[in-house]
């Protein structure tokens, strides 16, 4: 049961890679990314974000910036599923949102060969156990959905 719920998790960081960078922040992004530090690609991809870069937290530029690179070297097939992803996150309801950005925040803590181990799982599994697999965890009630990640971190503090 952990194992699915785990296996879950990096749905959740499949869905995000594009919009959140797994890792920390390197201490050289204290300063940010200047807009003009970005490549010509990186730019068209954050263009929307032209005007309001140099107001964005450092952190956020690095992110983003990180997050443009790794989109101009994805095939299209990639990106048009991250665009699907991206689109089945903006229509989540904000506390959905906040639920799906607090399992990143607990899957960017884990050690990064569990993190791996966990991807390797999620990768393993055919496309029918994934869609069990999220469907039950859409049939959940939010008490079920709160027990079982309770569970699943217990589980987790004992390894």
């Amino acid at each position: 049961m952990m194992n699915k719920l785990l296996s879950g998790l990096c749905h959740y960081v499949a869905a995000l890679t594009f919009m959140f960078t797994i890792g920390s922040v390197p201490a050289s992004a204290a300063e940010g990314v200047a807009w003009n530090e970005l490549s010509t690609q990186q730019q068209q991809v954050l263009s929307s974000m032209k005007d309001k870069w140099s107001g964005l937290p450092a952190e956020r530029q690095e992110r983003l910036s990180k997050g443009a690179a790794k989109w101009a070297t994805m095939s299209p097939e990639q990106k048009a599923k991250a665009r699907e992803r991206m689109a089945r996150f903006k229509d989540l309801t904000p506390e959905e949102r906040e639920s799906v950005k607090q399992r990143m925040r607990e899957f960017r803590e884990l050690p990064p060969e569990q993190r791996e181990a966990l991807r390797e799982r999620w990768q393993k599994m055919s496309p029918e156990q994934r869609a069990k697999f999220r469907e039950r965890v859409r049939n959940m009630t939010p008490e079920q959905r709160e027990r079982f990640r309770q569970r699943r971190l217990e589980r987790q503090r004992k390894r």
